[in-house]
This record gives C-alpha cells, structure tokens and sequence, in this order.
C-alpha cells in the first residue's frame, strides 16, 4: 500500500464558459470489480463531512487517497477516490450531477434526504426556490464573463501560432523528454487519468500546489502567458510518457476543459511539468524556467505586443467579474444551506454514517 504524508487534492469538476463541466465519468469504470457509493442530498446535508471522515479512515488504513474539492466552495469535498481498491464515494447532485450505471452492482446509491423534516422545507418553499433560482442566474453570469475571457485567450493563441516556430517547438519537447523521462522498450501503454488542478472558485484562480509537492520531486516549468507553446508540450510529454509505459495525470486548463492541457504529473518517475501564467506561479526558482517566448519571433512578437497585452488584461478583468459572481452565488448557497441544516436530523445522518463505515472497511 502507498502512503502520503501530504494529502492529493485534484478538482473533478470545473466552472467554466460552459457552465459547469465535470470529470466523474472518468474515476471509474463501472464494469470492473469495485465499489462506488453516489451521495443525493442537499446542500447542508453532511455529504461533505461523511466524505471527509471516509477519506481520513482510508488513510488511515494506508491507502492512497484522492480528495476531490469544489470548484464553487474548495472547502467542500465533492470526491473521495481510493484507486488501489478502486473505491470511491461521490457527491452525485447539482450540479455535477452523477447517477449509477449499474445500481446495486459496482455502485450504490445513499439518500442522505431520508433525515429531512420535508414539511420545515416545504414551509420555507418560496425561499428555497428563489435562492436557488438565483444561486444559478449567478453562475450563469460568472459563465458568460468567462465565455469572453476564453475569446480573449483563443485570440491570443491565433496572433502567437502564427509567429511560432513549431520546429525549433517540437525539437525542444523531444530532448526535454528524452532527458526526464527513461525510455522502457515493450512496455505496455500507460494510462492517462484527467483532473484538474486548478479551478476558477469563490476565492479566485486556486491551485492545488500541496499536490505538486506530494507527487513531484521535481518541476520543469513553461512559462507561457499566451497559451501558444507550453500545451503543445504537456501533450507531447503526455503522449511519449504513456509510450513508456508511465501513468499520468492530465490536468486540465478550467476554460478550457477537454482542449488544453496545463500541467502533467508523473508520479512513478516524481515529476511534474508546470505550466505558469499570471494566474499561477512555480515553485521552483524563476532562473530555472523555460520562457514559451524563446520559440516565437520577437520581431513580430514585438509589433504584437500591444494588442497581446490589452487582450490578456480584459481576459483578467473578465475572470475577475466572473469569480465575483462565483463568490456572491457562495453567498446565496450558504444562505440556501442553512435552510437545509435546519431541516435535516443530522442524528439520522450520524447512523446513516456508521452503517456506512461498516459496509466500506
């Protein structure tokens, strides 16, 4: 069994210009032999609580342990993932809404509903309703304002393709690779496991560095403000990674979820390859990093300049409006919560947990 003495934190889910985009479908295979427990239930409810005393156990134990947090509130628990037993245990509602495949085989779906005093909730209808109605007005808002700043992003990338020099691109990531990653002939194809690292939340752009520092000894790190080089790298260090044989973790760009891949980790050699921007800094010392500007043309680079900088700071401006939005829209659902924790008989959830506990260990 591994043992960590730093908790693996990833984000499954992200909010993003297209609302809301989840990674659940990909912790498990549904077919294979193991056990994945679906949480329904309000906010307020204790799933994140019951989530957080399973993780602590499977620790406990000496498991390896991926803790999934929200993008919406990274306090809060959404995933607990133990892969060496292939067990996981999931808050299935909105709005990474989640349903079993198979139910009662590989998947076991938990009501935490069945401790609602329904007629406290039904007293306070009008209230509930228009806290959520507008809890989602909300995060529709952050999600336009982030449709923008990926327009910004996406126009950036266009000016820069043009003046990069994908030869002297491609070479670059191939000695890079050739030189931290050993090659393994016949070996059977590695397996990619996408996450997200970061994620646009109520507190800004958050990045899980603890995770980093849990699976990495050590950092190659791109900088790239443009977004133009350091994704053709991380996919090309993805690829020649699994051709070796390595599993990684593809972590995602949250405007971006399924088209740029920011950050790659990998574990077994205890390395990861980094991506910097404005939005989030290495950890190594600046004299060490790559900058992704050596591969463009610095005469058109320069001429560009301008019109690349006012792009990037209305790209900001607009992340900001959107985490502004994302942070009332916490407010609204903190207030939406309470009307839950007051209905909810958290004596029922206490056993609901127990029975829980048993049946998992």
């Amino acid at each position: 069994m591994t043992k960590t003495i730093t908790p693996v934190s990833f984000f499954f889910g992200a909010n993003n210009k297209s609302k809301y985009v989840s990674l659940f479908s990909e912790m498990y295979d549904p077919k294979d032999n193991g056990k994945h427990y679906i949480l329904k239930g309000g906010p307020g409810t204790g799933k994140s609580t019951l989530m957080k005393k399973i993780a602590s156990e499977l620790e406990r134990k000496g498991y390896f342990v991926e803790r999934g947090y929200c993008s919406a509130d990274p306090n809060s628990l959404d995933v607990v993932l133990a892969p060496e037993i292939n067990f996981s245990i999931v808050d299935g509602t909105s709005p990474h809404t989640f349903d079993a495949t198979y139910p009662g085989v590989t998947e076991f779906i938990v009501n935490l509903g069945e401790a609602w005093d329904k007629n406290y909730l039904k007293e306070y209808k009008t209230a509930i309703i228009n806290l959520s109605d507008e809890n989602k007005r909300l995060h529709r808002k952050a999600a336009d304002f982030m449709q923008v700043a990926s327009r910004l992003s996406l126009e950036n990338m266009r000016y820069c393709d043009g003046i990069t020099d994908r030869e002297k691109l491609k070479n670059y990531a191939e000695r890079l690779c050739k030189r931290e990653i050993p090659v393994r002939k016949n070996s059977e194809k590695g397996k990619k496991q996408k996450r997200f690292l970061s994620a646009i939340s109520p507190d800004g752009v958050v990045l899980q560095y603890d995770t980093i520092v849990a699976l990495s000894e050590r950092i190659v790190t791109i900088k790239d403000d443009f977004s133009i080089c350091a994704p053709f790298i991380m996919d090309y260090v993805s690829e020649y990674a699994r051709n070796n044989g390595c599993t990684v973790y593809e972590c995602y760009c949250p405007l971006f979820p399924t088209a740029k891949i920011e950050h790659v980790i990998i574990p077994e050699l205890k390395l990861c390859f980094f991506t910097e921007t404005s939005a989030h800094k290495t950890l190594i010392n600046e004299e060490k990093v790559t900058h992704a500007t050596r591969f463009l043309n610095k005469e058109s680079l320069s001429e560009m300049k301008e019109t690349l900088n006012f792009n990037k700071k209305a790209q900001e401006e607009m992340l900001s409006e959107a985490v502004r939005k994302i942070s009332v829209a916490k407010g609204i659902h903190d207030r939406l919560e309470d009307y839950y924790i007051r209905a909810t008989d958290f004596s029922v959830i206490e056993e609901m947990t127990e029975k829980l506990m048993k049946e998992i260990f």
